[in-house]
């Protein structure tokens, strides 16, 4: 999500309303666990990730609640948001997992981290030797050369392809103009050696994302198209059924699970097809306990006013993620850079978080306003009418005519409408048209709109995959057409450094840059607030990932 996007997992922009009554949703899932009193379970060792798990009790199941069916349970085609959590907390364990509620990558299927040469080329990494799938066969080394050759196969069509593309003789293979992929290499079961053409200091953060995980091939062979909806894997729960027609997939226990006595739920279940509002009465009732998609834009005012239904079944969760008015660079009406400066000053962006509910902080520059271990230069955007206008003069510019592109999402249907009131002072008269959000992204895709709104999550801990996913030149999240020479250097600077010092200086630099240029009128900074049952106890969630269902219990 390398042409084919991760928009579902990663923009921000309403999954769609489909109020359907699941025929299963009449069973409570208050399944008991069965071990209801007693001392702590004993056990202390769990893959990296938020929390603690030494007072866990095993047994009993959860049921979570989707809006949307996912695209895809294969780790090298899954990017919604439904799917994105199947494959990071149910299905896949890669080499690293990102440790703690803001840490970075740590050791998960790996025996430890790897030894990287003086240059930052060179990987040798080794595996754990108690890993195995889903179908009990252990894990080697050969499985991950396997699966990141999968990825890279241009048949596969992966949106992660790109991630790998720093690999030794990755260009040639994505090319089709060879076999060989000469810098990934099984040098025995338990060592995987990696070579890369340049530094990434990114690669450790791929490396801890679903689709580098292993593979069995002999499963993916097996189960050919089945494969996309029950795959095998080697998570801390394996799929046992998958029914579209009635919107549910289930998910057990993984026996062969590396850490012993993890995961202490017995099963989860997915159900999806069900609108925000029948999402958060079935929670109330009893009939689900997680909302996948947590707090959303149709249901945040009732519960944020509500101090004992906030209280009772939301959770703040740290987030990394940022919110702008996109623009259409190569549009003629906004290539001129100080027509859309003039629109960033103009913006009350106050105002817009308010219809956020919450779920955004306002915020004018690009990268998070609470990024860790950063230091930027850029001022941030404000509010400044009066600079607005002279820019608006400067430009030659008195009215303006803007389309401004909304999808289903309950934000942006009336930020636009608020945008266009703060617009029309300086003579931009912007036309708000809704569409479904297949629609959306098709026009956006297409360049047909002037503006629209965008949002992204992190997924690695580093405002490098904001900048590099979103305004680099031909990135495959940067639907604004944005092309900076300059702002690309800067960023492959950035992700070639070999200190996260180094890397930060360089992405403050073309922080800087793109604000300058201004491809967007930049917003906010993201929030999220889960939405899970009381009874579920150990909550814990990372937003590059999701609910972390090894840990909890019920």
């Amino acid at each position: 999500m390398t042409d084919v996007s991760r928009r579902g997992f990663l923009a921000i922009g309403g999954a769609g309303s489909m109020a359907v009554v699941l025929a299963s949703c009449g069973r409570k899932s208050g399944v008991s666990a069965t071990q209801i009193e007693g001392p702590p379970s004993g056990v202390t060792a769990a893959p990296p990730g938020p929390g603690s798990v030494d007072r866990g009790r095993s047994g009993g199941g959860v049921v979570t609640a989707w809006t949307a069916e996912g695209n895809s349970y294969d780790a090298a085609i899954g990017y919604d948001l439904h799917s994105w959590e199947a494959l990071t907390s149910l299905l896949y364990m890669p080499l690293f997992r990102f440790a703690g509620q803001k840490g970075s990558a740590a050791p998960a299927a790996a025996a430890a981290m790897p030894e990287i040469s003086q240059d930052g080329t060179r990987y040798v990494i080794k595996l754990r030797p108690d890993f195995a799938f889903h179908n009990g066969r252990p894990v080697v080394a050969a499985d991950y050369v396997y699966a990141w050759r999968r990825v890279l196969d241009p048949a596969t069509e992966s949106w992660a392809a790109q991630y790998f593309a720093s690999i030794k003789g990755a260009d040639e293979f994505i090319a089709g103009t060879s076999t060989e992929l000469p810098g990934l290499v099984a040098r025995d079961d338990h060592t995987l050696v990696v070579d890369l053409k340049e530094p990434d200091i990114t690669f450790l953060g791929q490396l801890s994302q679903p689709y580098a995980a292993a593979l069995p091939q002999e499963e993916v062979e097996r189960l050919g198209a089945q494969f996309n909806r029950t795959p095998v894997g080697n998570g801390p729960f394996m799929i046992t059924s998958y029914d579209t027609k009635n919107r549910h997939a289930r998910f057990v226990r993984n026996p062969h699970f590396a850490w012993a006595g993890l995961p202490f739920l017995d099963s989860v279940e997915y159900r999806w097809g069900i609108d925000p509002a029948l999402q958060f009465l079935q929670l109330q009732n009893g009939d689900v306990d997680i909302l996948g998609e947590g707090l959303t834009q149709s249901i945040a005012a009732r519960v944020q006013g509500n101090s004992e239904l906030r209280d009772k079944f939301t959770v703040d969760i740290p987030t990394l993620g940022a919110s702008w008015v996109a623009f259409n660079v190569d549009s003629d009406k906004l290539k001129d850079p100080r027509i859309r400066q003039a629109l960033n000053w103009v913006t009350d962006r106050e105002q817009l978080a308010k219809f956020s509910r919450g779920l955004q902080v306002s915020w004018g520059a690009v990268i998070p306003d609470d990024e860790p271990d950063y230091r930027r230069t850029v001022t941030p955007y404000t509010l400044d009418p009066d600079r607005a206008r002279a820019l608006m003069k400067e430009a030659g510019v008195q009215s303006l005519d803007l389309d401004f592109y909304c999808s289903e999402d309950d934000y942006w249907l009336s930020a636009s409408q608020v945008l266009q009131q703060q617009w029309a002072p300086i003579g931009v008269n912007l036309k708000v048209t809704t569409l479904s959000n297949a629609a959306f992204w098709t026009a956006v895709e297409h360049g047909d709109a002037d503006a629209f709104g965008r949002g992204y999550y992190q997924v690695q801990p580093t405002g490098l995959d904001l900048l590099a996913g979103n305004f680099v030149t031909g990135a495959s999240s940067n639907y604004q057409g944005y092309s900076n020479t300059a702002v690309d250097a800067l960023i492959a600077k950035s992700q070639n450094s070999l200190t996260v010092e180094d890397s930060n200086r360089y992405l403050a630099d073309a922080e800087t840059m793109v604000a300058a240029d201004a491809p967007g009128v930049f917003t906010a900074s993201l929030r999220f607030v889960a939405m899970r049952s009381p009874r579920v106890q150990n909550y814990q969630m990372r937003c590059e990932t999701g609910s972390y269902y090894d840990r909890m219990w019920v």
